[in-house]
């Protein structure tokens, strides 16, 4: 199961946050990890601090998209540098999107990047992200924006972990979010047992597609041994974006794996056609 979160919009004009972001539509998911909290208000890192607890130190009154290049929009104890802002039309939803990238060092913690992304289409800005991490966010970009549907990357890196990209996805009926983690999770249930995705997942989400080398459970750390594993997404209404199909080049001489959502999986010989 894919996991998503509503992105809801405020009321009011200090601190617009998401709501219960660990939910769509009214219903939990079966897991929410949050893994993207580490420099919390009070300076401290991972002193205690929850996911609501940054979004209300997020202030985005006063036009926040005036001062996104000089003034931290997260009010926090520790030291706040913007290090990047800028701003993109979503044409499709005939709204404007504002980002900042912060700079966070905290008063007993590693330095750490924060993404600031809110939507300003009224007299109220709206947030979207305020997610951290101890690697580094690269600027969003607008991978989708036609056909009526919005595809927005946060591509990130959490140190030697790997991905920590965002992807916001708007259909006309709101903002939903997921992240790389939780796409490799579903990739990870396509794969032949004993075989998982070795992060990073290079992503090429213009196209629709991805890449990553494939780890055995018995590969050590440093190395992934399995093979290749290429990824198509598709994009559906009007709140997820899915693994359509997962195609498995494992380092065995001959042998390749194809598994297509809703088909049994297939073995077919280096060269065959694969057919389902």
């Amino acid at each position: 199961m894919m996991i998503a979160a509503s992105l809801l919009a405020c009321a009011t004009g200090t601190a617009p946050a998401l709501a219960n972001p660990g939910s769509i539509d009214g219903e939990e998911p079966e897991m929410f990890e949050d893994s993207y909290t580490f420099v919390c208000p009070d300076g401290g890192y991972e002193s205690g601090c929850e996911r609501d607890d940054v979004e209300r130190a997020v202030m985005l009154d006063d036009a926040p998209q005036d001062v996104l290049s000089t003034d931290c929009l997260y009010r926090t104890q520790a030291d706040c540098t913007v290090i990047a802002s800028g701003q993109m039309a979503a044409f499709t939803l005939g709204t404007t999107l504002y980002w900042q990238l912060l700079a966070l060092q905290p008063k007993d913690g590693p330095e750490t990047e924060m993404m600031v992304l809110f939507e300003q289409d009224g007299a109220v800005p709206v947030l979207l992200l305020s997610h951290q991490t101890e690697g580094y966010f690269d600027p969003p970009v607008a991978v989708r924006d036609g056909d009526g549907k919005f595809l927005l990357q946060a591509p990130a890196r959490n140190r030697g972990l790997g991905n920590a990209d965002i992807i916001l996805m708007n259909s006309g009926e709101g903002w939903n979010w997921v992240t790389a983690d939780q796409l490799i999770g579903d990739m990870d249930r396509l794969l032949p047992a004993g075989f998982t995705i070795a992060s990073p997942l290079e992503f090429n989400l213009r196209e629709g597609s991805a890449y990553a080398l494939v780890r055995r459970d018995s590969d050590a750390g440093c190395c992934a041994t399995g093979g290749v594993a290429y990824i198509d997404f598709e994009m559906s209404q009007p709140h997820s974006m899915n693994v359509s199909s997962l195609e498995f080049q494992e380092t065995t001489p001959g042998t390749r794996h194809r598994a297509l959502v809703g088909y049994e999986q297939a073995v077919v010989p280096d060269g065959g056609d694969g057919a389902e």
